[in-house]
């Protein structure tokens, strides 16, 4: 008999590796399956000039394909920024609700190593926005700091904490925190 699926919230800030790290777990599991917001709201018409009807509807039809992969036995990874801890609440009640296990991690870098990542990599993920500047600092701030405090509000999520290039050490640190 094959174990519960697993519903695996993988977060952290832009450009902490964190779909890196997903990928490498499903290339590892079989029919896992991968769920990138960031690409998800790309697919919708016109989404820059309707973000808020957009993040919502990137929201829910992740909620639907997580659920719907998780009732048919198969593990889903979900790498995101979490800057409101009720959409970790969300993907808790989806993972109970499907039959299947929850665990959430954080990857964690300090603000001034995790922000010199995002510059370096100079975009926030989706395709089609602006390249980042300097001028984004105070936005990437503020993002940053309200991730930390939605993370704070999780009592259970495993931290792993990040180093630069070492993705075999990330991902084993993952695989560390499961069952």
């Amino acid at each position: 008999m094959r174990e519960r699926p697993k519903l695996i919230m993988l977060g952290g800030f832009a450009a902490s590796g964190k779909s890196t790290i997903a990928e490498r777990y499903i290339s590892d599991h079989p029919l896992a399956l991968c769920v990138e917001g960031d690409e998800i709201i790309t697919k919708l018409g016109q989404w820059r000039s309707h973000i808020k009807e957009a993040v919502e509807s990137k929201f829910s039809l992740t909620a639907c394909m997580a659920t719907t992969h998780l009732r048919v036995g198969y593990d889903v990874i979900l790498p995101f920024l979490l800057g409101n801890e009720s959409h970790a609440e969300m993907y808790e009640n989806l993972a109970t609700e499907a039959g299947a296990d929850f665990f959430e991690f954080y990857i964690y870098d300090k603000k001034d190593e995790a922000i010199k990542r995002l510059l370096a990599r100079g975009s926030w993920g989706e395709t089609g926005l602006p390249p980042i500047t300097q001028e984004d600092l105070p936005r990437i701030e503020r993002l940053y700091e309200e991730m930390i405090e939605a993370v704070a509000k999780r009592p259970n999520m495993i931290t792993i904490e990040s180093t630069e290039g070492d993705i075999e050490g990330t991902y084993k640190a993952l695989i560390t925190g499961l069952p």
